[in-house]
């Protein structure tokens, strides 16, 4: 497995919002670096098989969270106390559309290995 997810992606945090480097383009933790972590396919191990689940569970917090502070800065007014730097977030809402296409394409590999164990167990 290659690289480390943004530090963000922890269950350590009790923040309730995503913090100021996610929304930054140029920051080691922004959305761009979490992309690029999932493009590097985070939940395939060397041997081709998936990853632990420890680090599948990473990958799904991390597309959650992206997802939801994607979804907060787009509507702010829904949610209380929402920072600054989320309200004047630099992302256009097509990125909550874009980062559900590179999990569908970090997923697509697994797909039919689903299916076939599904057929198998039926």
């Amino acid at each position: 497995m290659e690289g480390r997810p943004p530090t963000w992606v922890s269950w350590r945090s009790t923040d309730p919002y995503l913090a100021e480097a996610f929304f930054d383009p140029r920051s080691s933790s922004s959305l761009s670096a979490f992309t690029r972590w999932i493009d590097q396919d985070p939940i395939t191990a060397d041997n081709g098989f998936l990853a632990s689940y420890k680090q599948v569970e990473l990958v799904a917090l991390g597309c959650g969270l992206a997802f939801r502070a994607l979804w907060i800065a787009q509507f702010p007014d829904r949610y209380s106390d929402v920072p600054a730097h989320i309200i004047n977030s630099p992302y256009p809402f097509s990125e909550y559309d874009q980062l559900g296409h590179s999990i569908h394409d970090l997923l697509a590999g697994y797909a039919e290995t689903y299916v076939a164990f599904i057929l198998l167990n039926y």
